[in-house]
């Protein structure tokens, strides 16, 4: 049997089955699409979960309605994924898989090759940048470092080990290093004749004084110019989310990303844990959350969302893994914010753990992702123990003082047909889903506040919904000492700092990676919020918008990676790289600071370098 998959002229997603040795409706098949079905012919469907569907067919062309992307036309994403036939035994049928193709094709951009000659190398670009005509020459790229710095160097060879840049303790043009009064995370680097003098306070700085030192030689080579350069961040938090939940990476993967933030001067991992589609940390509290949640396939309890395919996959992060992580990511001057995403979003949690809902519920919820039933319920008695069970764990486990408990994309009608819910309700004197979704989170609050953490919500914890998607959102009622991921719009964060949460600006229309780079069949990405060029993250000025007196509440800001679309792990590179490069200038800056060719020039010369690294990247 051969699968042809086609996007039609008008806008049909066909399924062509060649070759087939079947009778229709004696074997069926399986996949996941990012954008739910709305409409179906040729086939029926048998079962779905979120957007993995069971069809079988009744004929050898079925057509697939499919939710209208914003652009109005389809990518490489927007096919079924993991696709594998089965028969009326549930044996796999051996199936050929013809890539998808479109009959309307839209061609890939031609990018202007905007360049200058004369340019910065650095990225971010430093606030200050004093170049002399003067030159000094560095033989054989040796740099001599003090012998107690050959630990803090050696963490950094995964950033320059593709430059042939040495740095010893014997020979070579030798750096200084002195301890100043400065700012966290500010440096001062000046190159003279005789050797380079660094200044800085704390660790990161003396890390970034460092990483630009390393971009410097990058550029020059064998000489440098002798110059000064005074930096410091505009914004205290530089981040990138990941969603291991919808796919999985390994440990090493995580490491690569790192190094990556590293080199751009990036400094808080957001690490997405748990979804609808998995639990991916271990926990000693409930091992069975790993043990059943942490893997996916057609015979599994979870089934094979997002592209898994037939046979048993995943993973999950054990307690030596993830401190193992968390000293890599120090070393770096990264801290890992580890994210639970609840009350919603938690179908993987519901299947192992079914009493955190209420069996006697009489109404059916549906996510904006087509997932049932997938919150957890906060007047049954065992959601308080699982609550103050993983989170003393999770905050036993994690050294950062901030741990992220989503709180996003609930459904309005989550908790309306609960029993236990109204009961208590009215003994607690509580007047709204709102209000109880509030009361909720202030207990989260405060079970975290005993260990001395921070709690990170998304912005529907501390606000209404922006976007009508049937989902609820806060009463305002909850502890201003929540940190608030305002995600939605740009407007949602302004909105955030004015009501005094501290807030981390991370607006789908500039910050979210999953997007589609434009509108041409031949990316990948989804586009619900935007489709955003790396030029478009290059112009996003944050806090323009925001009045003076509102700004002290802007943490900073963070990119985004989905992973619903990272259905192969080749995808994975391009999705970020450059954009989260030209994000990490704006978080430095607050705002580009230099003309987009300027900026552009320097960006090709470090994806140069980080091609070295195996970074592959789009074009912009």
């Amino acid at each position: 049997m051969e699968i042809q998959l086609i996007f039609t002229q008008n806008n049909k997603l066909k399924i062509q089955i060649i070759n087939n040795q079947y009778v229709h409706g004696d074997f069926k098949i399986c996949f996941s699409l990012v954008y739910s079905i709305q409409d179906i012919s040729g086939a029926n469907i048998s079962k779905k979960v979120g957007r993995y569907y069971e069809i079988y067919s009744q004929e050898d062309e079925i057509f697939l309605t499919l939710q209208e992307p914003r652009i109005g036309s389809y990518n490489l994403s927007c096919g079924p994924e993991g696709l594998f036939v089965l028969d009326k035994n549930d044996h796999k049928v051996e199936c050929k898989i013809i890539p998808l193709k479109f009959e309307n094709p839209i061609d890939p951009i031609v990018y202007k090759d905007e360049k200058d000659k004369i340019f910065d190398p650095v990225i971010p670009l430093p606030n200050l940048l004093k170049l002399e005509k003067e030159t000094i020459p560095i033989k054989d790229l040796n740099f001599k470092i003090p012998t107690d710095e050959k630990n803090f160097f050696d963490n950094l060879k995964n950033i320059f080990y593709a430059s042939n840049i040495k740095f010893n303790t014997s020979s070579g043009y030798s750096i200084v290093f002195k301890r100043q009064n400065l700012k966290s995370e500010e440096y001062k680097i000046n190159i003279k004749k005789e050797f380079i003098s660094i200044e800085y306070s704390d660790y990161g700085g003396k890390l970034y004084s460092i990483i630009t030192l390393i971009q410097l030689i990058n550029f020059y080579k064998t000489y440098l110019p002798i110059c000064s350069i005074e930096d410091k961040p505009s914004l205290n938090w530089r981040g990138m989310h990941l969603d291991c939940a919808r796919q999985f990476y390994t440990i090493d993967e995580i490491k690569r990303l790192m190094d990556y933030m590293c080199y751009f001067k990036l400094n808080r991992f957001h690490w997405h844990l748990t979804d609808n589609e998995a639990w991916r940390v271990e926990l000693e509290c409930y091992p069975n959350l790993t043990k059943v949640g942490a893997f996916r396939g057609y015979n599994e309890i979870i089934p094979p969302f997002y592209g898994t395919g037939y046979n048993k996959t995943g993973g999950y992060y054990s307690r030596s893994q993830i401190l193992e992580l968390i000293e890599y990511a120090r070393d770096k001057n990264i801290e890992i914010m580890p994210e639970i995403d609840l009350p919603a979003h938690s179908w993987t949690l519901l299947q192992v753990m079914p009493e955190l809902r209420d069996s006697s519920s009489n109404i059916v919820s549906e996510d904006v992702g087509n997932y049932q039933n997938n919150t957890i319920n906060p007047a049954v008695e065992e959601t308080h123990k699982f609550l103050k069970d993983i989170l003393d764990e999770l905050s036993e486990m994690f050294s950062f003082n901030i741990i992220h408990v989503g709180v996003d994309e609930r459904p309005k009608e989550s908790w309306e047909g609960s029993p236990k819910v109204i009961e208590y309700m009215k003994k607690n004197g509580i007047g709204s889903f709102d209000e109880l979704q509030d009361e909720y989170m202030n207990t989260i609050i405060n079970i975290l506040k005993k260990s001395n953490k921070l709690t990170a919500a998304w912005n529907e914890a501390a606000l209404p919904p922006h976007n009508d998607i049937g989902s609820a959102g806060s009463a305002g009622k909850i502890d201003k000492s929540c940190i608030i991921f305002a995600w939605e719009h740009p407007d949602v964060g302004i909105m955030s700092a004015k009501k005094g949460f501290k807030t981390v600006l991370c607006p789908g229309h500039k910050t979210y990676f999953d997007m589609a780079h434009n509108n041409s069949t031949y990316e990948r990405g989804i586009c619900w919020a935007a489709t955003i060029e790396v030029k478009d993250v290059f112009d996003w000025q944050p806090l323009r918008d925001f009045e003076n007196e509102d700004l002290k509440n802007v943490l900073g800001i963070q990119g985004q990676l989905w992973s619903e679309t990272i259905t192969n792990k080749d995808f994975f590179d391009e999705m970020i790289n450059p954009r989260l490069a030209t994000l990490a200038e704006i978080a430095w800056c607050s705002k580009a600071k230099r003309p987009w060719s300027q900026f552009r020039s320097s960006l090709l010369h470090n994806l140069d370098f980080l091609s070295k690294l195996g970074w592959n990247f789009h074009n912009f």
